[in-house]
C-alpha cells in the first residue's frame, strides 16, 4: 500500500505546483503533515525527473518553469511458475525492487 500511497502524494503535489497553489514552505509541508526538510526532498526528487521548481514570493507558491508533467505508468502481468516460485509472501521489498529495476514503473 505504501507504494500506491507514494504516488498519491506524488500526484497530489505535482497538482498544487501546476495549478501554482502551494502556499508557503511552510504551508505547502503542512498540508502533506510533512516537515519542511521532508518536502524539500520530496521537491529535489521532481527535479531529478526535470522539473524546474521556482519559488515566487509575490505569489506565495512553488511552479514549474517549464513544460513539466507526472504521469506513473504501472504495467503488471502474471507471475511464471518461476517467479512464483522466487517471491516470498511478505517480502514487498524484493517486489517494488523488482518493479523498479524492470521499469514497470515510469515516470514521465
Amino acid at each position: 500500500m505504501l507504494l500506491f500511497e507514494t504516488i498519491d502524494r506524488m500526484h497530489r503535489i505535482h497538482h498544487l505546483i501546476k495549478r501554482e497553489a502551494t502556499g508557503t514552505a511552510d504551508e505547502f509541508a503542512e498540508r502533506f503533515k510533512l516537515k519542511k526538510r521532508q518536502l524539500y526532498y520530496l521537491l529535489d526528487e521532481f527535479k531529478d525527473y526535470g522539473a524546474v521548481i521556482r519559488y515566487s514570493r509575490m505569489r506565495n507558491t512553488y511552479y514549474y518553469d517549464n513544460d513539466f508533467e507526472v504521469k506513473v505508468l504501472i504495467t503488471t502481468h502474471p507471475l511464471s511458475e518461476d517467479e512464483k516460485k522466487s517471491y516470498n509472501g511478505g517480502s514487498y521489498g524484493a517486489i517494488y525492487q523488482s518493479l523498479f529495476d524492470s521499469n514497470y514503473i515510469q515516470i514521465i
